[in-house]
């Protein structure tokens, strides 16, 4: 009997042992293949881009079976390219990292051709920060809000020069870091880059940004990369979300991912990769256009060309329009603000609800807006001082605060598992990265 319960207590401590055993070499194993994560945003993507049968997009479909997919990415306000590409990198909202818009509002001068380009615009540590600090290798291509970080090992950044006769990829070479890296990937990667072969929106760009990242993966083996697609951007603006060309897009784009996929393969980093692809927002279609500035231009409020005398200006950041005030304090014109829109007619005022400072405070937007109007699906603002207030206008819009224009994400590689999940915050993101970053150092 005793022999009997002695064996079975060496039985059990040998099978807890080789359980121990076991569970830590799956560990050590999950920890190893997460050595390198990939972070690949498709400017506008939706969730039907993947999930439609008939989208050309079969290499983020397989993403999708057989990795984490998360069907919306709940944004921050607005949803527009920089402050979402940001929110990206921060895990922050607008109001504590400081990226309000695409092109700051600079209280009534124009800024029609200026973005927040400056990696240094950024109020809050991003992960570039975090993986450099640790010790790890950093790369970037064409990721906004990313000129003059120090964190980047090695980046191409979204920067132009206003002068749009130029050479543009000449332009951006002494922003680029280190020293010569577009030299080096024109030479090695992906051939010379101008406005014919790297135009923003044609379909070549996103094909040469995918060869550009293989070359860096391969030859400098950055622990984190970011990189930006932006094609089925320009065709969604301007044609809305169903056209040939948008199909032709989202090939482009696929095929650019499917070219990341395939050199991981080849190269044996698949099992050590995890390649993140969300958007920064998604698209709504609209066929009218709203200009709220108008109405303030016929009252006297705002001039009618940047610069005049203004006492109240709206300002379109993506599809919402935030009202700022010239005088913070200056209830006065605010009130008489309410009560213009209070007695518009109907058929305008139907166009869009009011969005109060309290709501835009506990969403994370600019806290200088004193308002916002958020159009309904289906209208577009924009910041037009004079002419119509509503016109007849189709093609693509995002930027609301409410979430319409929601985009979606896939996990897939190393350690993922396939699995489905309904939504996540954008403000999610940057943290998650980490986690799988940091599983590799903690050994």
């Amino acid at each position: 009997m005793r022999e009997r319960q002695s064996s079975e207590r060496y039985r059990l401590v040998i099978t807890m042992v080789l359980a121990m055993a076991l569970s830590i070499s799956v560990h050590a194993q999950s920890q190893e293949k997460a050595r390198y994560v990939m972070l690949i945003t498709i400017d506008g993507l939706r969730a039907e881009m993947i999930d439609d049968p008939l989208m050309p997009s079969p290499f983020l479909k397989m993403m999708s079976r057989d990795g984490l997919r998360i069907g919306r990415v709940i944004g921050v306000p607005p949803a527009a390219t920089y402050p979402s590409h940001t929110t990206l990198v921060t895990g922050e909202v607008p109001a504590r990292h400081r990226v309000f818009y695409n092109r700051p509002f600079l209280w009534n001068k124009d800024t029609a051709r200026i973005s927040y380009w400056y990696a240094d615009s950024i109020a809050v540590p991003t992960i570039w920060q975090r993986a450099h600090e640790a010790g790890m290798t950093t790369a970037s291509l064409f990721w906004p809000v990313s000129t003059g970080s120090p964190y980047i090992d090695y980046n191409v950044p979204e920067f132009w020069s206003l002068d749009y006769s130029c050479d543009q990829m000449e332009y951006i070479k002494p922003y680029c870091t280190p020293a010569g890296i577009l030299d080096e990937l024109e030479r090695n990667a992906c051939g010379r880059l101008d406005t014919i072969t790297y135009q923003a929106g044609s379909l070549q760009r996103d094909g040469r940004t995918a060869a550009m990242a293989n070359y860096l993966m391969n030859h400098y083996q950055p622990r984190l990369m970011t990189i930006h697609l932006i094609t089925t951007d320009y065709s969604q603006h301007a044609l809305g979300t169903h056209s040939e060309r948008l199909l032709q897009d989202v090939a482009s784009a696929d095929h650019a991912v499917g070219t990341i996929i395939e050199n991981l393969r080849l190269t044996h980093r698949m099992d050590s990769t995890v390649v993140i692809v969300t958007g920064d927002h998604g698209f709504c279609d609209y066929s009218q256009t709203l200009s709220p500035n108008v109405w303030l231009t016929r009252a006297g409020l705002l001039s009618e060309q940047p610069g005049g005398e203004w006492k109240a200006c709206f300002y379109g950041g993506g599809n919402t329009s935030f009202l700022y005030l010239r005088k913070a304090n200056d209830t006065k014109t605010l009130r008489r603000i309410r009560r213009m829109l209070d007695q518009l007619p109907a058929e305008e005022r139907a166009l869009f609800r009011i969005a109060e400072k309290e709501e835009l405070t506990a969403k994370g937007a600019d806290p200088a807006a004193a308002l916002a109007l958020e159009p309904v699906v289906g209208v577009a603002v924009t910041n037009n001082r004079t002419g119509e207030v509503v016109a007849q206008r189709k093609g693509g819009t995002h930027g609301f605060i409410s979430g319409q224009d929601a985009t979606t994400f896939i996990a897939y590689g190393a350690g993922i598992t396939p699995a489905r999940q309904d939504s996540i915050r954008q403000t999610d993101i940057a943290q998650w990265i980490w986690e799988r970053l940091k599983m590799k150092d903690e050994r």
